[in-house]
């Protein structure tokens, strides 16, 4: 159990003796690390472990009533009105 305490304070030690740009290259690479692990995760056990819109804050529904809104082909662009003419500036 103190080998499993020990490990990630080992680390931190390690890490702050690099330089910056060395630090950030082991930060992207814990970041693949997490991202294998996710991509292992869900081929293995066949579920996603990715939010659905609703949890990233977007309304519900949202993308099944907005998607092909465009689809006019071409894209038509109706007349927008006139423009308000403005002062130059000086």
């Amino acid at each position: 159990m103190t080998q499993a305490i020990e490990k990630p304070k080992s680390i931190l030690a390690m890490i702050e003796t690099l330089t910056p740009e060395q630090q950030e290259e082991v930060l992207n690479f814990i970041e693949f690390l997490q991202f294998k692990a996710q991509k292992y995760d869900t081929e293995t056990t066949g579920k996603s472990q990715q939010k659905t819109p609703e949890e990233l804050g977007w309304p519900p529904g949202f993308f099944e009533e907005t998607a092909g809104c465009l689809a006019d082909d071409p894209i038509q662009r109706y007349p927008q009105g006139e423009y308000e003419e403005r002062e130059q500036l000086e």
